[in-house]
Formats: structure tokens, sequence, C-alpha cells
């Protein structure tokens, strides 16, 4: 088994082209700390009437030795790691936290994966907006970029869509940050993908 590097999908929604922004790793157990991590937003429950209210929600993966996870873990609460999601266009500053609450973890494949939901408010009139969580020590088997800076990146329409008189939300995928596929052999990954507006 090899690592090979995360890659990007790009989903063109007919009137919003939103953007979905995947880390999605294929690795083997030898990495080094980051592994990967999934961010997508949607309109938040309750709207601001000075802004555009935004939930936006990550998964984020680790290498369990560097962020410790077990059933204790999973069961406190606790936040790990660090990091944070720093705006890029269309906002200023930091957009969020990405630490995350552990839902999972390996053993044998030595890693820790958990994430988190939070809202961001946008000045009225922001219509995209774009942030990155970036950092070092990219995964260190591979070819180009072994330990590495790397980034996940999120670009976001929020214009208001005329079907739902709302923004648009980001689609989604429930699949971890982490793919594993043997070395050499061609392999098809699915991305199972959901969109709450149906485009």
């Amino acid at each position: 088994f090899a690592d090979l590097p995360g890659y990007l999908l790009k989903f063109d929604m007919a009137s919003s082209n939103a953007l979905l922004l995947l880390s999605a790793v294929l690795r083997t157990a030898f990495s080094a700390h980051f592994e990967g991590a999934i961010i997508h937003w949607r309109p938040a429950a309750v709207q601001q009437s000075s802004g555009i209210a935004v939930e936006i929600s990550h998964r984020v993966t680790w290498k369990r030795s560097n962020v410790f996870c077990d059933d204790t873990t999973i069961n406190s609460l606790v936040l790990l790691a660090s990091g944070s999601l720093d705006c890029q266009e269309g906002c200023s500053g930091t957009v969020g936290s990405m630490s995350f609450y552990c839902t999972d973890y390996g053993t044998t494949e030595n890693w820790s994966t958990g994430g988190r939901s939070y809202n961001y408010t946008f000045a009225s009139g922001v219509t995209h907006f774009e942030a990155s969580y970036a950092s070092g020590d990219w995964i260190s088997t591979l070819v180009q970029g072994a330990d590495g800076d790397w980034e996940v990146r999120v670009k976001g329409d929020l214009s208001i869509r005329p079907d739902t008189n709302s923004i648009n939300s980001s689609p989604v995928t429930g699949m971890l940050p982490i793919v594993r596929v043997q070395h050499g052999c061609p392999s098809a990954i699915h991305i199972p993908v959901a969109d709450v507006d149906g485009d």
C-alpha cells in the first residue's frame, strides 16, 4: 500500500455553483500527523438581521498517536486538536476552530476522527466566501510533498436562491476523510453525496 495525495471535488450546481471541497486522503498506517478533512456549510437555523448566518461543519482525521482518542475520550465529549478555519475571501479573521469531538478511532491503522459544527455570520451583501485550514506535516510517505504543508479550502456561494429564498447548502458526504487502496492497482472510489437543496 502507498500514500497518494488528497484531491478536491467540485460540484457545479446549476444556479448556485456551490463548491464542496473534500480532502480524501489515500494512505497507509505510517504517516505524519494530519490525515485529512471535509468541510461543508448550510444556512444557520436562526438568521441574523445584520448578516448571513451560516452553519459550518467539519470532519477531520489525525494520526491517533498525535491526537489520542478512545472510548473514554468519545464519552467525555472533550474537544481535541487545534487550528482554525481562517478567512481568505468574503470575511475576515478566524471563521471557527477546527478542534473536534472524537467519534471514531482505529488502533491498528492509528487514526482518530470526529467533527463539530459552529455558526459564522457573514456581512450582509457578501455573495462568496473562501476559508482554509492549513499547516504542515502532511503524509510522510508521499512521493511528492512528503512532510510538506497542506491546506483544506472551502468555497461557498452565499447568493440567495430564487427557488428556496435562502442561500445554498453545500453537498455533503458521510465518507471518512481516509480511503485505503492498494498501490499499483486501478481503484474507483465512490463518494456518496447528498444535497438538501436537491441541486
